[in-house]
């Protein structure tokens, strides 16, 4: 014992003189830094620096102070705040705070904040206080108050309900948590506020007038419902549109619906609508399964109504008649509804081919409509002898016999064309044949106006192209118009309203037109190949001196017109081409349409469309060089018309013979013969002037003139030198006076149409009197200017 003390008093002596022994060797602060580095490095030694560098510390120092630091803060702490604690680095706190998360199933990390299971069970205890005070609870309120995801509060939530939380969360809403107590008593809101129901009613206005939560009330709804307790039915589902609709009211609603389709045989989808049932079509093949009914676009109709419709029409072919179904059709039904249960009645009578329907609700006989037919042979037969009498344009070919495409003198010609046919008229009197005596202009006067709309429409009656003239086309002749057939029908068809005679007579004009194109055709045909008609028939001698004459009167008209500058020549070229050019050129056409029975007295009446009509049927080696001429007239000059008129001549068997000189004096003085008859008769200061003004051109230059009014002013210009100065003077007083006239003319008309003042009315009124007296006196010198230059030159 004394031994082991001595040992202990020796040991406690050699540590006090190590104690208080100076040192030979110490380490530098410097030395121990490099050396925790080397260690470091070496992975020897794992340790932290301090954010101030004064300091090491462990990961495991890390982890016990978080823990510690978690413990002291209540279970939650944000990495943030731990790293200004600890004094480490941010990067070093997260990576221990994770993997404390994952060794330890206790602790959570949440969007950077640590949490244990102590803080989430005092948190779940809170809210369990909140909810048996309120009832019910929502996770997105919970996220605002405690700054946490919704997701995770409602996963560590619903591990606590019926342990800490009293209370269920909703299976459809995952967001709301509520107690027994909660539902219980929205359960029995919901149950007495649906039972006083008595009529459809949206559960949306459920929700905002009592604030049910939304999916609480359409669970309770259905639980309700499916167990018996309400009774009624939800439709629509757990949509905005869903409708509580309770059996009392489906107990009325299909009483009336059944009373209603018993009583009128019928039943309106918007009725139904109305009646509150959204989808009408399927609610009625439910409802009548066994029952036979015809589904239309807006209504049904049951077998009974469609028995009365069969038996009406099977009535109204039977006594080959007619019959309107609509006045035994509900009045809601439309025109397409009504077409549809008529074509089904036709289908189930098996009457399709028998009758029609007109009008959309007229059922009519085949057989009434043959009857109403032959009402109008007799009518026919007639007319088409008076036609073929009064010997119009025909032009009937196979192609012809469609309906309404019989082209005759009586068709309504447009104004284009009433303007041309006017022209031709006057444009061909006196022209140069034999026959008339001689030769004569075309009047048609035209004088320039200050506006640009007047020059326009004069340009467009002057020189209409070929392609305006393709534009007209003839507006064909049908055998009645409607009006007429209306009339004749009401004289001989009794008892029949006149909306289904109008509907009857629509649907006759075709059939009456076609018909009547046959009929037509044969009574021409007939008349055409009788000996009458083959002496009405031009000598091929009478066609020779006709093509002749009028020949060597173009090349006439064509000298004298190449005295005029380039622009004038063109006018007057167009105009020729569309005067006595065309004439000659439908000689040519209507004696080939002789052959093919398509020939007209009256060659003038050919139209361009009918002209390219009867070039169509003629054979390739005469139609070639024709169509060739026809082209000519669209043209701007008449050496090519004159170029191919030779051809065309020559390929019809006439031969042109060129005038000579006698027989051009002769041509001269036929055409001044009469244009000065004309001149004589007319009274006109416009044609006065003109014709005038081509007669002194031609007592001046010995040449024949053919131009149109428009040219008057050009002519008088050429006059310049070859008469006096003062009849020229006379004859530009009695131009300006005659255009002043015209243009007042004008004036006037479009006032009227405007229906201008009075007192501008009374201005004009004595202007144009003015012009016309003035007019009237001068009348008779201009005329004697022609008589005295006639006289002059008898003399020379």
């Amino acid at each position: 014992m004394a031994a082991d003390w001595e040992e202990i008093r020796r040991l406690a002596a050699d540590f006090h003189r190590a104690q208080f022994a100076e040192s030979v060797q110490r380490l530098s602060e410097r030395n121990c830094i490099e050396i925790i580095a080397k260690l470091i490095e070496d992975k020897k030694l794992d340790v932290v620096h301090t954010l101030d560098g004064k300091e090491y510390i462990t990961p495991a120092q890390i982890s016990r102070e978080i823990r510690d630091e978690l413990h002291v803060h209540g279970g939650r702490v944000n990495i943030v705040d731990l790293q200004q604690i600890l004094n480490v680095d941010w990067v070093h706190v997260e990576n221990r705070a994770s993997d404390i998360a994952k060794s330890d199933k206790g602790v959570q990390l949440v969007l950077g904040q640590v949490i244990d299971d102590g803080y989430l069970n005092r948190l779940a205890e809170e809210v369990n206080d909140k909810l048996q005070e309120a009832g019910l609870m929502s996770i997105a309120e919970l996220c605002k108050s405690y700054d946490l995801p919704g997701d995770f509060l409602t996963e560590e939530l619903s591990k606590r309900l019926g342990k800490i939380i009293q209370g269920e969360m909703d299976q459809y809403n995952r967001g709301v948590i509520f107690t027994p107590a909660f539902v219980a008593r929205h359960k029995a809101r919901i149950r007495g506020l649906f039972s006083g129901i008595t009529r459809p009613t949206p559960v949306s206005s459920m929700i905002g007038a009592f604030g049910f939560q939304e999916h609480l009330l359409y669970s309770v709804l259905e639980e309700l419902v499916n167990t018996g307790r309400l009774k009624g039915t939800v439709v629509g589902g757990r949509q905005d549109k869903a409708v509580y609709i309770p059996d009392i009211y489906s107990k009325t609603q299909n009483a009336w619906v059944d009373s209603f389709l018993q009583q009128n045989g019928y039943l309106e989808f918007d009725a139904l609508v109305r009646l509150g049932i959204p989808e009408p079509s399927s609610y009625i093949k439910k409802r009548f399964k066994s029952s036979k009914l015809l589904f239309l676009r807006a209504a049904c109709v049951g077998q009974a109504l469609v028995d009365q419709v069969e038996a009406s029409v099977e009535e109204a072919v039977n006594s080959a008649t007619w019959t309107d179904i609509q006045p035994i059709l509900p009045s809601c039904l439309s025109m397409e509804d009504i077409g549809i249960l008529i074509n089904q009645a036709m289908r189930n009578t098996n009457v399709q081919s028998s009758a029609r329907v007109l009008g959309g609700t007229v059922v009519v006989s085949e057989k009434f409509i043959s009857s109403c037919l032959s009402l109008f042979d007799e009518d026919m037969q007639q007319k088409a002898q008076k036609e073929v009498k009064n010997n119009p344009v025909f032009l009937i070919t196979e192609e012809d016999l469609k309906p309404s495409s019989m082209l005759t003198e009586s068709s309504a010609l447009s104004k284009k064309e009433k303007k041309e046919a006017e022209r031709r008229k006057k444009a061909t009197e006196g022209s140069g044949s034999v026959k008339s005596g001689g030769g004569g202009n075309a009047r048609e006067i035209r004088i320039r106006k200050t506006k640009k709309k007047g020059r326009k429409d004069e340009d467009s009656d002057d020189e209409t192209g070929p392609s305006q003239q393709n534009r007209n086309k003839h507006t064909e002749a049908p055998f009645m118009t409607e009006k007429e057939i209306i009339a004749a029908l009401e004289q001989r068809v009794s008892d029949c309203p006149e909306e289904i005679l109008s509907e009857l007579a629509e649907h006759l004009v075709r059939p009456l037109t076609k018909s009547y194109q046959e009929v037509l055709r044969s009574v021409f045909m007939s008349s055409s190949s009788s000996p009458l008609g083959a002496s009405k028939k031009k000598s091929m001698k009478d066609l020779q001196e006709e093509i002749t004459n009028l020949y060597n009167n173009i090349r006439l008209f064509e000298k004298g017109g190449k005295l005029f500058s380039d622009e004038t020549q063109v006018l007057i070229a167009k105009h020729a081409l569309k005067t006595v050019c065309t004439d000659v050129t439908n000689i040519l056409v209507n004696f080939l349409a002789a052959d093919l029975m398509m020939s007209v007295e009256n060659p003038s009446a050919i139209t361009n469309e009918v002209r390219v009509k009867i070039l169509g049927k003629l054979s390739e080696e005469t139609k070639g060089p024709l169509m060739k001429l026809h082209n000519c007239l669209n043209g701007r000059t008449i050496e090519d018309f004159l170029t191919n008129i030779e051809i065309c001549a020559e390929v019809c068997g006439f031969m042109l013979k060129k005038v000579d000189k006698k027989k051009e004096r002769q041509a001269l003085f036929l055409h001044r013969q009469a244009l000065t008859e004309q001149l004589k008769e007319t009274e006109d200061p416009a044609l006065v002037l003109h014709l005038t003004c081509v007669l002194l051109f031609q007592a001046s230059t010995q040449c024949m003139l053919h131009a149109p009014g428009r040219c008057v002013p050009q002519i008088i210009g050429t006059l310049t030198g070859k008469i006096p100065t003062e009849k020229q003077q006379l004859l530009s007083t009695y131009q300006s006076l005659v255009v002043k006239q015209l243009v007042s003319q004008s004036q006037g008309r479009k006032q009227q149409e405007e229906e201008a003042e009075a007192d501008k009315a009374e201005e004009q009124d004595e202007e144009a009197k003015s012009i016309r007296t003035q007019l009237m006196s001068l009348t008779p010198q201009i005329k004697e200017l022609v008589s005295q230059r006639k006289m002059s030159v008898t003399e020379e």
